[in-house]
C-alpha cells in the first residue's frame, strides 16, 4: 500500500475505458506472448510470478487466457519462487538504474507485455518522505520508453491509492487527485509519465493499477500484518491503536488475479484495484488474532494512532468488475487465515 513536475493540485483523473470481447478481455493469440515482470521478487511480484507460472497451494489457480513466457528482472543472482518450477521462469540481472542496460535487454527480448511492479524499497518508517522515490518516477518513463521501442504493446504500471491523496473515503478513478506526501507524488508522475508514452506511441497500451491496502505472502516482517502474526505467533502482546480507521484490504494473490486481469482486458488509464469493502483495522488484527488463536493478546489503544490518518480509505472498484470477470476469490477472513498459515510455517510453529 503503489508527472511531470510532482502534482500537489487537486487534479481529475478521468481515463476513457475500452471495453473488449463478451469475456472481459482481448481477443488472445494463441501464439504464446513474452512477458516481463519488474519487481519479481518482491512482496506483490513473487504472488503475480505465481499467478502467471505456477501456483501457490491453497489458493485458486489463475484463469487468465492466452500463454504466456514468463521473463522476471531481477538483482539476485538467481531468483527462486515459491510454487513456480526454475523451467517455467526466465530471470534476466539488470540493474533499473542502468538505463542502458535496460534498454538493451528490451531489444534482446522484445516482450510484448510488461508489468512494472518495482519501486524504492527504503526503510519503512521513512520510505514516504525519501528523495530516493524520485529515481524511480525516471526509471518508470524509461523503461515504458524502451519498452515501447522494442516493440511492446501492453504494459500494466502498478500505482497505488496513496496518490488521491490524505482526504479520504470511497475513491474513484476520475476522482480528485492530491497526494501530500514524496512517495504519493512519484508514484502519480511515474503513472503519468508511463500514460503520456502510451499517447505518442500507436499500438501502445498502458493502465496504472492503483492498489489499496495488501496483505499477504512474502511480505516484509515489519509491516502490520506480519507483524501481529509474528508477535502472536511468539505469545508476545501486539500494541496497537485503537484501530476505528477504515482501510480496504485485499490478498495480494487477489491483486495478483486483478493484475493479469486488467492486462487481458482492453482497459486504459487508471483502474482501481482493491476489495472495495472497508473493514477497520481493529476487526483485521481480531481475525488475525482469531485465526492464530491468541486474541487476547491484541492490546488495542497501547500505541497512540496517526494525527493525519484518513477515516476511510474504500476503492470504487466498478471500473475493473464492469470491463473483466475479475472478482476477489478470498474474503478478509480467508485472506488472514492463509497469511497467518504461511507465517506458521515460516517459524516453524
Amino acid at each position: 500500500m503503489t508527472h511531470a513536475p510532482p502534482a500537489s493540485d487537486a487534479a481529475s483523473t478521468g481515463n476513457d475505458t475500452e471495453v473488449g470481447n463478451a469475456e472481459g478481455g482481448l481477443e488472445q493469440d494463441p501464439v504464446s506472448k513474452v512477458t516481463l515482470i519488474t519487481g519479481a521478487t518482491g512482496f506483490l511480484g513473487r504472488h503475480l510470478v505465481a499467478a502467471l507460472a505456477g501456483s501457490l497451494d491453497g489458493l485458486e489457480p489463475s484463469r487468465t487466457t492466452g500463454n504466456r513466457e514468463v521473463h522476471v528482472l531481477s538483482n539476485h543472482p538467481e531468483p527462486s519462487f515459491e510454487g513456480v518450477a526454475p523451467s517455467a521462469v526466465t530471470p534476466h540481472r539488470v540493474d533499473l538504474h542502468d538505463g542502458p542496460a535496460v534498454t538493451m535487454l528490451m531489444q534482446e527480448l522484445q516482450p510484448d507485455e510488461l508489468f512494472h511492479l518495482a519501486w524504492f524499497n527504503g526503510e519503512s518508517a521513512g520510505r514516504y518522505a525519501d528523495p530516493a522515490n524520485h529515481d524511480w518516477v525516471v526509471i518508470a518513463e524509461h523503461l515504458v520508453d524502451a519498452f515501447a521501442a522494442a516493440g511492446g504493446r501492453r504494459a500494466v504500471i502498478a500505482g497505488s491509492c496513496i496518490e488521491y491523496g490524505p482526504e479520504g473515503g470511497v475513491l474513484s478513478e476520475d476522482g480528485p487527485v492530491d497526494p501530500d506526501t514524496v512517495y504519493g507524488r512519484c508514484k502519480l508522475d511515474a503513472g503519468l509519465r508511463a500514460l503520456a508514452v502510451a499517447d505518442d506511441v500507436p499500438g501502445l497500451s498502458v493502465a496504472v493499477a492503483r492498489i489499496f491496502f495488501v496483505l499477504g505472502r512474502f511480505e516484509e516482517p515489519n509491516r502490520l500484518v506480519p507483524h501481529i502474526i509474528r508477535q502472536l505467533l511468539n505469545e508476545d502482546p501486539a500494541e496497537l491503536s485503537a484501530g476505528t480507521q477504515r482501510r480496504d484490504y485485499m490478498h495480494a494473490w487477489d491483486v495478483a488475479l486483478g493484475l493479469i486481469a486488467i492486462a487481458d482486458s482492453n482497459l486504459r488509464g487508471y483502474v482501481n484495484l482493491g476489495l472495495g469493502e472497508p473493514v477497520t483495522v481493529k476487526t483485521l488484527s481480531q481475525m488475525i488474532g482469531d485465526a492464530v488463536g491468541r486474541p487476547d493478546l491484541l492490546w488495542f489503544g497501547a500505541r497512540p494512532g496517526g494525527a493525519d490518518t484518513a477515516e476511510e480509505i474504500t476503492a470504487d472498484i466498478t471500473k475493473i468488475t464492469e470491463a473483466t470477470n475479475w472478482r476477489p476469490t478470498l474474503d478478509l477472513a480467508a485472506a488472514s487465515a492463509d497469511v497467518v498459515k504461511w507465517w506458521t510455517k515460516q517459524l516453524g510453529h
